[in-house]
């Protein structure tokens, strides 16, 4: 097999294998949906080839590629900034899911608008000759996640996947921002090993009847999850994503085996962190780590309290939440503080997806009625990028930088005991983080 982390760079490209790369880019699925980032890529690509590369900036995007007024000014508008974000991510996606083995591959560096083209030969790598990485069993062993908590319960593979890929490039301790060390210290300094729990939010799964389902009806209606029949709204939505006989019939099973993917991603953030610092970890989910066991150990626990038992207690009494509003018809960011209560939900896109939401991060002690010196971290959010912007904020150096700055000009010498901070947080079409920033706080114990 071939592996692009064993590939040597060869001459360089001429400007037809150039142009190939990049129609295979603008053609694939990856950038399907996204006219802007086609002319994005289109239009920097265009002018390396011209040799201009050195000519491009924020402004000349904005204007050329993204359509933006004559009068567009970069440090008022971000969105220049916002899209090279996302094309990095998208590129990122095409070379890892649909073109792994690319003859050239092209790169936006960061802080860069120049593309740069690419070319690799690749080596082979011997049939079952472990590679210089290693084996993903022998990389989270070693990582301090026990393999038995994997076995044990249903993990997704996007999330497997999330972890194995992130330590595969573990960071070594001296790159860890000071700002960040100190957020996590009270975390870290109690005990040598952090616990991450998962919540798994309900959910109904959907697939079509087999022969054997009355049986298998029988033993699962035994332990309290029988299979119902599915409504007929849901037979053209399956239809959309599965292949469905003419005569098949659908049923549903509540279930609680999955988790978010931007609560993965904000998994992965957390785990680097972790890395970095030189602390052992376990994940577990939930269900399988009770609020009870929490109270006597230094957690970070990724849940909203509409779907987590855990973070509905940690969250009790806390200034900020985020709840279902009053009706039950969707998910709002409320101050329950001192002053009148306040609540504010972004508004969905068309497809009642969220743009833009509100992530939360919660710092309490673990026991709050005998504190040991434990602490725990809930990341949740109005929804999971919410989570994931929450986790981003308290993994970055120059964001905890600016809050520790904010908290000093308050009066507080260092990070409070015990505080909230809610964070405003922007979503690609995709539903994928692209931007988080400070939106306000509350100190709950210095």
């Amino acid at each position: 097999m071939r592996d692009l982390e064993n590939s040597e760079p060869v001459a360089a490209p001429t400007d037809e294998e150039k142009r190939a790369a990049l129609e295979a880019l603008l053609k694939s699925q990856t950038f399907a949906r996204s006219e802007q980032l086609r002319s994005f890529l289109a239009f920097i690509c265009e002018m390396e080839m011209a040799g201009r590369g050195a000519e491009l900036t924020e402004y000349m995007i904005g204007v050329e590629a993204l359509g933006r007024r004559e009068d567009f000014s970069p440090t008022e508008d971000s969105s220049v900034r916002t899209r090279a974000h996302e094309l990095r991510q998208r590129i990122q996606r095409f070379y890892s899911a649909e073109c792994p083995e690319p003859r050239l591959r092209i790169e936006l560096p960061k802080g860069s608008y120049t593309p740069r083209f690419v070319a690799f030969k690749h080596t082979t790598v011997e049939p079952g000759r472990p590679s210089e990485l290693g084996s993903p069993t022998s990389l989270m062993a070693g990582s301090g996640i026990p393999i038995r908590a994997w076995a044990g319960g249903f993990i997704l593979g996007a999330l497997l996947a999330g972890i194995v890929l992130l330590l595969l490039v573990r960071r070594p301790a001296a790159e860890l921002d000071p700002a960040v060390r100190q957020a996590w210290a009270p975390l870290v300094q109690k005990d040598g090993e952090v616990l991450i729990c998962v919540a798994t939010p309900l959910h109904l799964m959907v697939f079509p009847k087999s022969a054997d389902s009355e049986a298998a009806n029988r033993g699962i209606a035994a332990q309290g999850t029988p299979r119902l029949p599915a409504p007929q709204e849901i037979y053209p939505f399956f239809g959309r994503f599965r292949p469905l006989a003419p005569d098949a019939t659908l049923e549903m099973q509540v279930v609680q085996k999955a988790v978010n993917v931007s609560d993965v991603q904000g998994l992965a953030r957390v785990v680097g962190t972790l890395q970095s610092l030189g602390v052992r970890f376990r994940i577990l989910t939930e269900s399988n780590f009770p609020l009870s066991a929490m109270r006597k150990s230094s957690v970070v626990l990724f849940g909203a309290p509409w779907f987590s038992r855990a973070a509905s207690g940690l969250l009790e009494g806390t200034p900020w939440v985020t709840a279902l509003d009053p009706d039950g018809s969707d998910v709002v960011s409320m101050n329950r503080g001192p002053q009148t209560p306040t609540g504010s939900s972004p508004p969905p896109s068309i497809r009642r997806e969220y743009r833009e939401a509100f992530g939360l991060i919660t710092v309490l002690p673990s026991n709050k009625e005998a504190d040991d010196g434990h602490t725990i971290i809930i990341f949740s959010g109005l929804t999971s990028v919410g989570s994931h912007g929450a986790a981003a904020f308290f993994t970055s150096g120059d964001s905890m930088r600016k809050f520790r700055d904010r908290l000093k000009s308050e009066g507080h010498g260092s990070l409070p005991r015990s505080y909230q901070v809610v964070v405003l947080c922007r979503a690609n079409e995709d539903t994928q983080l692209v931007f988080h920033d400070y939106e306000t706080h509350e100190v709950l114990a210095r």
